[in-house]
């Protein structure tokens, strides 16, 4: 009897390791170019050429997710709602999922899941960042949605050097948005990266931090933990990171990005290969730690 020709081809191996969550980009276009997205960076698996098939790509989600045991996607892109079939289909793969879009392709009906919003900073400054009219198209968006099911809609500014001092008024601007709330992350730069959007040093950033502390008293809608952004202080920071990347929790997450022939790659963390881990402002990295030892404080 002839063995049978497996359709797809099998998956990258990434070894036997368990990782609860994985994010993936499921496709390398965009309608947008950020300026400070670390997607397009030299040194990330983001050229177009050899694609993977939505097909094989399902194909092999699954059988990552049996392997190392994935209960939590993140799908990201690019703009995944380009995708969106795509997305749907494979969001029913995992227990958990959750979608970071910029928006302009409406806000997707995912009951029971979470929609991330990236906009950075009120109307003027975030359409210098992410494009003229960006702001409007997805307020209409968020508002078009409202009501309609149970999905989680947050909005996510990045913080970089260069709008921190839009954060209140950023705030002020979307607060009355229907949303379940704001979140807020802070730019990761690369190890040569010095331009305007980065922070020479963790030091130079405290003030920033501090202000969205003093903020987070004031303004309910803003969800960032205090306790996760006081670890992102200084004094604390590399605590929670390490020079190099040692002591970071989000090193637990699969990473998928599609690389050559159009297989899986496992970039060394999720914002790429060349990150400065010395100035990490990756709000998920300190919040994971916060919730730690919140766990353990309890036991």
């Amino acid at each position: 009897m002839n063995e049978e020709i497996p359709l797809f081809q099998e998956p990258t191996d990434f070894g036997e390791d368990e990782f609860s969550s994985a994010l993936v980009l499921v496709t390398n276009a965009c309608n947008l170019r950020c300026k400070h997205c670390f997607v397009y960076r030299e040194e990330t698996p983001n050229e177009s050429r050899d694609k993977m098939t939505d097909e094989c790509m399902l194909y092999q989600l699954r059988r990552l997710r049996d392997k190392h045991r994935i209960r939590s996607m993140l799908f990201m892109g690019g703009e995944p709602l380009i995708k969106s079939k795509l997305v749907f289909e494979a969001m029913e793969l995992f227990e958990q999922s959750s979608i970071v879009t910029n928006g302009t392709y409406g806000i997707p009906s995912v009951p029971g899941h979470l929609v991330t919003v990236s906009l950075d900073g009120p109307k003027a400054l975030n359409d210098q960042i992410r494009g003229e009219g960006v702001f409007d198209k997805v307020r209409q968006s968020i508002f078009a949605h409202h009501l309609k099911d149970d999905t989680t809609v947050m909005l996510q500014m990045t913080v970089t050097k260069k709008n921190a001092e839009f954060i209140e008024a950023f705030v002020e601007q979307v607060e009355c948005w229907p949303i379940s709330g704001i979140a807020f992350t802070f730019y990761v730069p690369d190890q040569d990266d010095h331009g305007e959007n980065a922070w020479n040093d963790l030091v130079e950033r405290d003030d920033v931090i501090r202000k969205l502390i003093e903020l987070k008293k004031i303004h309910p809608m803003i969800k960032s933990n205090i306790g996760a952004l006081q670890l992102m202080l200084s004094e604390y920071s590399l605590s929670a990171t390490g020079l190099h990347g040692e002591n970071c929790r989000l090193k637990k997450m699969l990473p998928l990005y599609v690389g050559k022939g159009g297989q899986f790659e496992r970039t060394f963390c999720c914002y790429g290969n060349n990150v400065d881990c010395s100035r990490c402002g990756a709000y998920g990295v300190f919040n994971s730690v916060y919730n730690q030892q919140r766990r353990n404080s309890r036991a």
